[in-house]
């Protein structure tokens, strides 16, 4: 081994591995040749000699082009250089994105590296191989309650019934709804994304919020041991008014026997005025809403169950199912053990006035997702921007 005589320490040991910093967040890499780059690649997961390998590679190379042209550049005059974009080796861009002194095409070369290594970690998240099945299992235990009333209005029932306006599942975000998460995240890949799964309710008022929130826990549809605390947001309910409010309740208290006015006045006397500060940069402050994320405890078929099954059905469809017997492949099924795992989701749970405008103004998801994508923007462009042409 060489001597070291120039006793030099690259950014990713000063800033990343000592300093903290993010990745993603370093001023280009330490790589000055193509063998360096393979080696980069080999030790990172991939392989480029092999052919598989290789095109799983180019495969992200030219998804993260088009994420890059057609959302963070969306309504820019910008364009990814030719060099960069027609490249036929990615290996290429770790090379260029370490040039120093720092030109254009390295600032490129760094934009594209920090998308592809952000869906690298989306691609090989092994609980995306089973979103499916998660989702069926979490929005069952919503569901088994949900009854649609002839005159179109939604309750739960259970031992009783709590009136909702609206519900809608909030499936596994789309490709490039995760990524942009991602790439605004502060932490970028280390970051759990806790609303992969999620579901929303729409209520008349604050009171039928809290009767919502009652009749989950009474009927176990989540229990409080398996809610995230840190990630509680309660921007609408006064927790102390609230608390205040039940000790006058006298034991017979029915909320259903309220009058109109009366019931109004208690819940703009319950909610909350003080307000909180955002913990999401992205969110606007017309957002009003109670939401927390709960853990629930998967049950997944051991992987080999599939394979049983399908030898399984081979046989009887052979006219042979005396050989399913023979070789015991429902024994086999049954030993299998179950793959088990807690998975968080997302509850929100909203009144119909905050509904109808986080549909709308500062407030929508459309807004939500402007505000990403620029933050993404400036987070991958620095020095590409003409705001940020010095950098």
């Amino acid at each position: 081994m060489p001597d070291i005589n120039n006793f030099s320490l690259s950014d990713e040991i000063t800033h990343v591995v000592l300093g903290g910093k993010v990745f993603i967040d370093q001023d280009g890499l330490d790589i000055t040749s193509y063998a360096q780059a393979y080696d980069f690649a080999l030790n990172y997961g991939f392989d480029m000699n092999l052919p598989l390998q290789r095109s799983q590679v180019i495969k992200i190379f030219k998804e993260a082009l088009l994420f890059l042209q057609n959302v963070v550049l969306e309504d820019t005059e910008l364009k990814i250089p030719a060099k960069v974009s027609e490249s036929e080796d990615p290996l290429d861009l770790l090379v260029w994105a370490s040039t120093i002194p720092r030109d254009n095409i390295a600032r490129w070369s760094c934009a594209v590296l920090c998308i592809m290594h952000t869906l690298f970690y989306i691609d090989n998240n092994v609980f995306m191989h089973f979103l499916s099945n998660i989702q069926q299992q979490i929005f069952e235990r919503y569901e088994r309650y949900l009854i649609q009333k002839q005159d179109g209005s939604c309750v739960f029932k259970g031992d009783y019934e709590v009136p909702i306006l609206n519900i809608k599942r909030k499936e596994s975000k789309n490709r490039y709804s995760l990524l942009l998460k991602l790439l605004q995240k502060t932490e970028n890949v280390a970051e759990t994304i806790y609303d992969h799964i999620g579901i929303r309710i729409v209520t008349e008022d604050l009171l039928d919020v809290l009767l919502v929130l009652r009749f989950f826990i009474d009927h176990n549809v989540f229990q409080a041991a398996h809610i995230k605390p840190s990630r509680t947001r309660n921007l609408m309910i006064d927790v102390t008014l609230l608390e205040e409010w039940l000790r006058m309740l006298p034991d017979n208290f029915l909320v259903k026997d309220l009058p109109p006015a009366e019931r109004q006045d208690i819940c703009e006397r319950l909610v909350q005025r003080a307000g909180q500060p955002a913990v999401n940069p992205y969110s606007s402050r017309d957002y009003s809403a109670l939401q927390f994320t709960v853990n629930t405890l998967m049950r997944l078929p051991g992987p080999g169950v599939s394979a049983l099954e399908k030898i399984q059905e081979i046989f009887k469809e052979g006219n042979n199912p005396e050989m399913t017997d023979r070789f015991h492949i429902q024994d086999l099924i049954q030993a299998q053990e179950e793959f088990t795992f807690f998975f968080p989701h997302e509850v929100q749970i909203m009144e119909k006035a905050d509904f109808y405008s986080s549909r709308l103004g500062p407030a929508s998801h459309a807004e939500y997702k402007n505000r990403q994508r620029e933050a993404v923007r400036k987070r991958l462009l620095k020095g590409i921007l003409p705001q940020e042409a010095t950098c």
